[in-house]
This record gives C-alpha cells, structure tokens and sequence, in this order.
C-alpha cells in the first residue's frame, strides 16, 4: 500500500512544475512512525521531544529529525573525542541521532535537512537552544562550552 502511496505522489509530482518533498514526508509520517514503533515508543517519551512537540507543535518524528540533524551538524563542528566524550555523559546523544529518518543526515546543511522533515528554516533557531538545553543538563562544564561553540557554527 505505502509503495503505491509513494508511487502515485511521484507521478502526480512529476506533472507538476515544483514538488514539495517535505510535504510529503509529512504525508507520509503516520505510516513512517507505524514502520517502527518500539523505536518511536521509546523516544517520543525523551523529555527533549515532548517539550518540542509541546512548544513548537511539530510531529514527533520531526521532532526526532530536527534533533538528530542538529545534534549530528555539533558532531561534525566538535573533535571525536569530544563527541565521544559527550555520548558519554548524555547516554541519549547517540539514541536521538540514531533516530534521524533515512537519509535525512545525508542531505547536507540544516536547512535541507528541516526541509526534507515538513519544516521551515527558521526552525533551526527554534530547536537548537532546546537541543542545547538538554544535552547540557547531562554534560560537565566544559562540555557545556564544546557544546555551545559546536552549535554556534
């Protein structure tokens, strides 16, 4: 069913001038959270993505997107040891990250990235000091610095 779902979009997209994939993601949330239940389960009752859902009224599975793409674009600004470091001390770094859909961290920069999940830009601006927040209520002092610095980037 979701196949011919998928197929159809396709052929209606291609017969028209611009095509909205994020709209489509977020057509096709429910069945993307049906694939995976346990994992869906178990992160959407992570503080962090019940105050994004609650705050901005976003989905949870972009809720779980935005955090991954955020927290993997601080990975990619931080050293490795520092990552790891930080995997360490907020044990849900590595399960939010872990969350982000398929082939969302492919697609480059943030803004993309929030695209492919039905937002806005300006959700950036939004997530990240609630991303922030959290993963510095777990983190040492000098992570929380690390972490400032990796996310101003």
């Amino acid at each position: 069913m979701r196949s011919l779902t998928l197929a159809a979009l396709f052929v209606l997209a291609s017969n028209a001038h611009a095509f909205d994939f994020g709209s489509v993601v977020q057509t096709l949330t429910p069945a993307a959270q049906s694939a995976s239940p346990a994992l869906d389960q178990s992160l959407t009752s992570n503080p962090l993505i019940k105050n994004l859902t609650t705050s901005l009224g976003v989905t949870p599975t972009q809720a779980l997107g935005g955090t991954a793409a955020i927290i993997n674009n601080a990975k990619n600004n931080m050293k490795p040891a520092d990552f790891s470091a930080l995997t360490k001390q907020v044990p849900q770094t590595g399960a939010l990250l872990g969350a982000a859909p398929a082939g969302l961290l492919a697609m480059g920069n943030l803004p993309s990235q929030f695209s492919f999940l039905g937002m806005d830009a300006s959700m950036i601006t939004k997530f990240t000091p609630m991303v922030l927040e959290y993963l510095q209520s777990g983190a040492t002092p000098a992570m929380d610095k690390i972490l400032s610095t990796a996310m101003s980037k």
